[in-house]
């Protein structure tokens, strides 16, 4: 009888000691998935750094996306918010940016100078008056009148605003905007970059495009003339209640003819004849103010330009900006 109490506690202890290892295994065991916070975190840093690579992309390669809600967001607001180049108001005593007292007479201008209209009988006009192509020399217009335009071009376009001859908030140009990328380039305008046909939208004022400088040199003239004629269009869609004046593209100095990658005058007056037919056939304006630069050799003189032979220098960029002044339609 004893032995059997004996097996009996014996057995009871090994039944308890089994409960115990059993609990225990449990406890070390612990919850099939343990929570880690270090892997929310990497989750989150990972997010973070997806996101902004997807912005990038958007930036560089689909800006189009960014500027559509952009314009869905601000639809609501009123029209002035809009992109649209207003002038501001000129501050009583400011300085004017061109001298109107420096504005030359024809006899000042370099010689080489011919007004040689187009023959607009047989182009075909979209609609309204005919321009009269080259525009004609009229009364000179006050220094204020640049203070209401736009200038969207290249280089030299760019260095009329940065010499101080336009104001910052008439030009819409860079160095390294041409022909071929003006839809992906981007200008600065009051501290923020924008593509030059959202910068112009709904404009109504004059607007002077100057383009095919930068591109001669690589491109033929029959090409960049096709070029040009896109963006105009664009430029018109864009805005089409401004008035259009397209400037003829200025020559270049003898040493420009025969650098590495040269640009012959020849080329840049075949590209500007171009330029003059279509203004006949869109029927904008005009301005030939390749001819106000060219010296008695039909070549820009050294004196105006900077030390590549093409661009103008400050001086050059007023006699320009004196003939565009001295060349407006009544």
């Amino acid at each position: 009888m004893a032995g059997f109490n004996l097996k009996k506690s014996s057995a009871k202890k090994n039944a308890r000691r089994a409960a115990r290892r059993r609990k225990q295994q449990q406890r070390h065991r612990g919850p099939v998935m343990r929570f880690k916070f270090s892997r929310l975190v990497l989750l989150w840093i990972l997010s973070l750094i997806l996101c902004f690579g997807a912005y990038l992309y958007k930036v560089n390669f689909h800006p189009e996306e960014l500027e559509r809600k952009s314009k869905t967001t601000d639809s609501s607001s009123s029209e002035s918010a809009s992109y649209a180049p207003a002038i501001p108001p000129v501050p009583e005593g400011s300085a004017a940016p061109v001298d109107e007292s420096s504005v030359l007479s024809e006899t000042e201008q370099p010689s080489g100078e011919n007004e040689n209209s187009g023959d607009e009988s047989s182009v075909p006009v979209p609609s309204g008056t005919a321009k009269i192509n080259p525009v004609p020399e009229s009364a000179a217009q006050t220094a204020d009148y640049l203070r209401e335009c736009a200038f969207i071009g290249e280089t030299n376009i760019y260095n009329l605003g940065r010499s101080g001859l336009l104001q910052p908030y008439s030009v819409y140009a860079s160095e390294r905007l041409t022909l071929q990328n003006y839809m992906r380039e981007y200008v600065l305008l009051d501290g923020t970059t924008i593509r030059i046909t959202s910068a112009i939208k709904a404009a109504d004022c004059p607007i002077y495009l100057m383009f095919g400088t930068e591109s001669l040199s690589d491109h033929p003239a029959d090409q960049l003339a096709d070029q040009f004629r896109t963006l105009l269009n664009d430029v018109r869609a864009a805005a089409p209640e401004a008035t259009i004046y397209v400037l003829s593209i200025p020559p270049v100095t003898a040493a420009a003819e025969k650098a590495e990658k040269p640009i012959l005058n020849s080329v840049i007056d075949d590209y500007n004849s171009r330029l003059l037919n279509i203004c006949n056939e869109e029927n904008v304006y005009f301005v030939d103010t390749n001819t106000a630069l060219k010296s008695n050799d039909s070549r820009l003189d050294p004196h105006f330009a900077m030390e590549d032979g093409i661009h103008l220098t400050t001086e050059a960029g007023q006699i320009l900006l004196n003939y565009v002044l001295t060349h407006v339609p009544a």
